[in-house]
């Protein structure tokens, strides 16, 4: 038998129709409640449930069931105060409402009326022989297949479950799941919801405590009440993804009836816990807990014998140097100062931001990976306020709280016990000449891994100074690789790139003088002291975005024999080729600010003015060039001319340009001190457009008259690539021929060339002229390399001295104009280009000092081409 599913299921903005005694489902008095009555809120259950949440995915999931057929809310065990909260949520959104829910009866929450007539009725039915039991009699089968929505809790209690040891046992409402889906003919819809009143992560719990307070999977209502009274009192209803019933039954196909029925049972269980482990995480076990663990483990084991060994030492010196190590590094989570924490990140980012833009997308990729296995957050790193950003969100949207992989730079007292409580945990620098740090570290992120534990690790390793995304360490994702390996094969570690964008960063002027060439601050007491004063200012608003993940399981596969096989080269290919891809991803995810915008168009020029008019011509061309690349745009610039206008009254105000005026308008100055600075916001964008800029350079030094000498611009495009390989994250999935084929296409879309046949021309030397400035500070900075090594070949100059030698000389050129962009003296860009010049082999020095030595030809060669592209 199968039936439509009902109008009021259908309808999503109105609640559906509530049983009352006259149904047969209303017999039985357990449908959900429209409104409550006076006992209700006698009982304090209003105040209880007042801060109840549900996010909208959660909405949408269940609304994407209603649509496909009939609805099934499955609970764990039988709990009223589940079973209200559950109503609550679903009357608040105009869901569909359960009309029938096993071993719970809702008439004491009736209005008082309606709760009377309720209990008469019940007397007399009783009175007559009573109703038949649902499941067993069949009703409950034939109900659901004609479209009731239900809800259903999988356990009872686990003191009634002692009680009726020996005597009646409660039927298995799987048994009419089962039986439903073979009278319906559209496929039921299991959505799985839990209710979690307490946010902390559960803890072992003692023999004593599980009596009073429930056990952790099935808390009881002394403990739920408790949550509420010690303000954990945002309980959260987490619904899951809907399940089809005939899917999850393909799976035991062939089974005999009880094997399918128990099969069920577990797997809906599963999914539970998976939903509730979203929110809460793994079970927190005792510090001491993991230190034993990590301590007897094989490898550590075999460290202490060698170290034994070769130091002449004996094993119990040697283990407490490790455990003091492991000390140092390991995290102390502590549930309370991340609420603490919570708050004060709330006040803190509502002060100084205009907000933080996450979306639900990003809630639900990491519940899906949380849902998989072991997600792995690896964002971008900007700012010291990256480590309280995606925690503070993560709390915010009731997601699990990340253990981070910190610098040993942020151990300090206090900051470092405070990180250590909010779940960080430090790695040295550099491991050279250390022996026990990483095996150490390697082990105790590998249990935390294998724990299932969400992570948070930085693929830059430090902070960006420069705007950009820096070349991916690959330390840290090689011993996520080899933790990942060996783990369950139903699980699986998923690695999640983010971007973070702010629209103004609070350590601006810090990045703007290390890059000027002043020694980086180590991180001190004093710089909390002093941090208070980012309290006074405002920093706009903040952008998290999270690009395609990336399955550990992928990296695997793409190797063709086991991981722990692959030889050391193979391995560092993979290694590679997967930090590429997150960096990649990362950068994809930028968003395009008005800060970041405005900036590209200032210094997409070497001139120090540009006319207003000419600025907003520029920056209305760049918009449409950034989303055809792929780019994603702040609201804000859904009215470009406001955004132009906000973002120059910022730099105004922080004195990083000036307005002049004359008989033609108003000219936008930049300051040449300030170039620096509004450099870092362009390199936020500059990735997107490098190719282009790239492409461009050599349009223009090949010159503009007739058709292009297409093999000279592909030779000038590919020397740029080639040099800048430090500066820009490309795809490495993407084919050169690929990508060049699509930046000739923007070149013409842009409107700087024109295509006939197969041949291209110059279609506006201005435009080209535009684009090519975008990197024309990279390639002064390049350039500004090879003339510093003539004029210091005869110096005794160490390789690690060369930038800060060839940024003095720089300053010269600067002084004299033969530099035009102040902004090429940026010490990030001259390491890159010693190190590009370096690993061609155009510069050598000598071992022990003695003077620059280069290959004169790839020299002039260089420099020629460089000339030609500015």
């Amino acid at each position: 038998m199968s039936t439509a599913p009902s109008t009021e299921a259908a309808e999503l903005p109105r609640a559906p129709r509530v049983p009352d005694v006259h149904t047969p489902e209303g017999r039985y008095r357990s449908g959900m409640l429209r409104r409550v009555g006076l006992i209700h809120r006698l009982l304090g259950l209003n105040w209880i449930l007042r801060r109840l949440s549900l996010e909208e995915q959660s909405v949408e999931n269940i609304r994407q069931a209603t649509a496909k057929g009939p609805v099934i809310y499955v609970l764990h065990t039988r709990s009223r105060l589940d079973f209200l909260a559950l109503n609550r949520v679903l009357n608040s959104r105009r869901l569909p409402l359960a009309r029938f829910c096993n071993g719970v009866t809702s008439t004491l929450h009736r209005p008082f009326i309606d709760a009377v007539k309720e209990w008469v009725h019940a007397a007399k039915v009783h009175l007559s022989g009573g109703l038949p039991e649902p499941v067993e009699s069949g009703w409950l089968a034939s109900a659901i297949a004609g479209g009731m929505t239900s809800a259903l809790f999988l356990l009872q209690p686990r003191s009634t479950r002692q009680r009726m040891k020996g005597g009646h046992v409660a039927p298995d409402p799987v048994v009419a799941m089962i039986r439903a889906q073979e009278q319906c003919e559209r496929p039921i819809q299991i959505v799985p919801v839990v209710v979690i009143w307490q946010r902390r992560p559960e803890v072992a719990r003692t023999q004593v405590g599980r009596f009073i307070l429930g056990a952790q999977d099935e808390p009881g209502p002394l403990q739920k009440l408790f949550s509420v009274l010690t303000r954990n009192n945002r309980a959260v209803v987490q619904v899951g993804k809907p399940l089809e019933l005939p899917a999850l039954l393909a799976r035991m196909e062939g089974e005999p009836p009880a094997r399918t029925i128990r099969a069920t049972r577990i797997l809906l269980r599963r999914y539970l816990y998976r939903e509730s482990h979203t929110v809460r995480g793994p079970r927190i076990r005792p510090p001491s807990w993991t230190r034993r663990l990590v301590l007897q483990s094989p490898e550590i084991r075999s460290l202490i014998e060698e170290e034994a060994k070769k130091r002449g030492k004996s094993q119990a010196k040697i283990r407490i140097q490790v455990e003091k190590t492991l000390d140092h590094i390991a995290a102390r989570m502590s549930f309370t100062v991340v609420r603490a924490a919570a708050w004060g990140c709330r006040f803190l980012f509502n002060r100084i931001f205009a907000g933080v833009d996450w979306r639900e997308e990003e809630t639900e990729r990491i519940r899906d990976a949380i849902r998989e296995g072991t997600p792995i957050l690896v964002p971008c790193h900007r700012s010291h306020l990256d480590y309280l950003l995606m925690s503070s969100q993560c709390y915010e949207h009731d997601l699990v709280i990340p253990h981070i992989v910190a610098g040993e730079n942020l151990a300090f007292f206090p900051v470092g016990p405070i990180f250590r409580r909010l779940g960080a945990f430090f790695i040295q620098r550099s491991f050279k000449g250390s022996k026990l740090f990483p095996v150490v570290f390697d082990r105790y992120m590998r249990q935390l891994v294998r724990d299932g534990f969400m992570l948070e690790f930085f693929i830059e390793g430090g902070r960006s100074r420069t705007g950009k995304m820096l070349p991916p360490k690959l330390g840290v994702l090689g011993m996520i690789l080899d933790a990942a390996w060996g783990g369950r094969e139903d699980r699986n570690t998923t690695l999640l790139p983010v971007a973070i964008s702010y629209e103004e960063i609070a350590e601006e002027k810090a990045y703007a003088k290390e890059l000027s060439g002043a020694t980086k601050e180590t991180e001190s007491v004093g710089q909390v002291v002093r941090a208070h004063r980012v309290l006074s200012k405002r920093f706009g608003r903040v952008y998290v975005r999270m690009g395609e993940p990336i399955l550990v399981r992928e990296i695997f596969e793409a190797g063709r024999v086991p991981w722990p096989e692959l030889d050391r080269e193979h391995r560092k290919e993979l290694l590679q080729l997967a930090g590429e891809k997150l960096t990649y991803r990362i950068a994809q995810q930028m968003v395009v600010l008005p800060t970041g915008l405005v900036s590209l168009a200032l210094l997409s020029q070497s001139r120090r003015g540009i006319r207003m008019g000419e600025l907003s011509a520029r920056v209305n061309r760049f918009v449409p060039m950034l989303r055809r690349m792929g780019a994603q745009s702040a609201d804000s610039l859904q009215s470009v001319g406001w955004a132009v206008a906000e973002a120059l009254k910022r730099f105004e105000k922080k004195k990083m340009i000036a307005r002049l005026s004359d008989a033609e308008g108003e000219i936008i100055r930049v300051v040449d001190e300030r170039r620096i600075t509004l450099d870092y916001y362009k390199n936020g964008l500059v990735h997107f457009v490098a190719p282009v800029s790239m492409l461009a350079a050599a349009v223009k030094a090949v010159g503009d008259e007739g058709a292009l000498d297409v093999d000279e611009v592909l030779r000038l495009f590919r020397l740029q690539e080639f040099l800048f390989r430090y500066e820009f994250t490309s795809d490495p999935e993407c084919s050169v021929e690929d990508s060049l084929g699509k930046t000739f296409d923007e070149l013409v879309a842009y409107g700087a060339l024109r295509r006939e046949g197969e041949a291209y021309f110059v279609a506006d030397r201005q435009l080209v002229g535009e684009l090519a400035g975008v990197l024309g500070n990279f390639r002064e900075s390049y350039l500004l390399v090879l003339s510093a090594a003539r004029t210091l070949r005869s110096r005794d100059i160490a390789a690690r001295l060369m930038p800060e030698r060839v940024f003095g000389v720089g300053k010269g050129l600067l002084a004299v104009d033969e530099i035009t962009r102040p902004e090429a003296l940026n010490m990030a860009n001259l390491k890159n280009a010693v190190r590009a010049y370096r690993e061609e082999g155009l510069l050598t020095f000598r071992v022990g000092g003695g003077g620059v030595q280069f290959d004169e030809d790839a020299w002039a060669q260089y420099t020629q081409d460089l000339r030609r592209m500015l």
